[in-house]
């Protein structure tokens, strides 16, 4: 029994020695992203102060920015492109009002064949951009029998089933502290005030690319979950150990006491970006939360 507690000791010295550090591919594309620009699309005139990642229905909020310029994944030869709907898979940064902010519009899925170093590559590249705050949004499916379809959850806290094998220096933040209580509890209030029904609850990462059972609804359910999904916890433990302070949120795109209702119609992908899109004055509204303090 000593000799497991003096290994898990030494492991836990390691982990804390070895901080995260970008790659160098990450760090050349930030590099152009603040100085050099790419080609025709001019650079950021500044750090970008909060980095967003768009999920599934959440694209649209690149067009809030003033001075956008945009690059697809493919061009950079370095972030795997998107293949969800929904995933434009486009880098974009520019303003608003006088922060400087980046976005990634769309994301990859361990689904869809992705190793983990994808997942959370463009995470990574937020932090060779020296983002501090990060908002997480994704689609999921709601599990809590008061939800409703649009309505923003805000992540307090997650289930892992899919436990991806990150690199040994990303596991020191794997606890309840991975969002930031502070910043999550702003951004329902300002969800709120701009009257989108939204709270905070915790999500159920699932692997998929499918909608759960009906037994395993009421699993889910019965562990505690509020949401589920199959995305966005990867990111966020990764950006909690780069240093950032992390708030998700997460659209209800479906309900699960729906599906026993012999009349309920098939949900598809095009569904959920319909229901995602809803959501977006709310989500805008947790971006300018997020921005305020700055």
């Amino acid at each position: 029994m000593a000799e497991i507690f003096d290994r898990m000791r030494d492991r836990e010295q390691r982990s804390v020695a070895q901080q995260p550090v970008p790659s160098p591919a990450a760090t050349d594309i930030a590099r152009k992203v603040l100085r050099d620009g790419f080609e025709d699309r001019a650079p950021l005139s500044s750090r970008p102060c909060l980095g967003i990642v768009l999920g599934t229905g959440m694209g649209s909020l690149v067009d809030q920015l003033e001075e956008k310029r945009s690059i697809d994944f493919s061009e950079l030869g370095w972030l795997p492109s998107a293949t969800a709907i929904g995933h434009a898979g486009r880098l974009v940064w520019g303003h608003v009002e006088n922060h400087s902010v980046v976005m990634l519009q769309g994301r990859v899925h361990a689904y869809e064949g992705q190793t983990v170093d994808m997942l959370y590559r463009g995470v990574e590249l937020f932090a060779a951009l020296g983002v501090e705050r990060l908002l997480l949004t994704n689609a999921s499916g709601g599990l809590a029998s008061d939800l409703v379809v649009g309505e923003i959850v805000v992540l307090n806290d997650h289930i892992d089933f899919v436990q991806n094998t990150l690199p040994e220096e990303y596991l020191k933040t794997i606890d309840a502290h991975v969002y930031d209580e502070l910043l999550s509890t702003e951004a329902v209030h300002a969800a709120k005030a701009a009257g989108h029904h939204c709270r905070c609850g915790v999500y159920a990462y699932c692997l998929g690319p499918n909608y759960e059972t009906r037994a395993e609804y009421r699993m889910l359910k019965m562990l505690g979950a509020d949401v589920v999904g199959m995305s966005t916890v990867p990111e966020a433990i990764v950006a909690r150990n780069f240093g950032m302070r992390v708030v998700a949120a997460s659209v209800v795109t479906n309900l699960a006491d729906s599906v026993d209702s012999e009349d309920r119609q098939p949900l598809d992908g095009e569904d959920v970006c319909q229901a995602a899109a809803s959501a977006t004055n709310g989500m805008w509204a947790i971006v300018r939360q997020l921005l305020s303090e700055i």
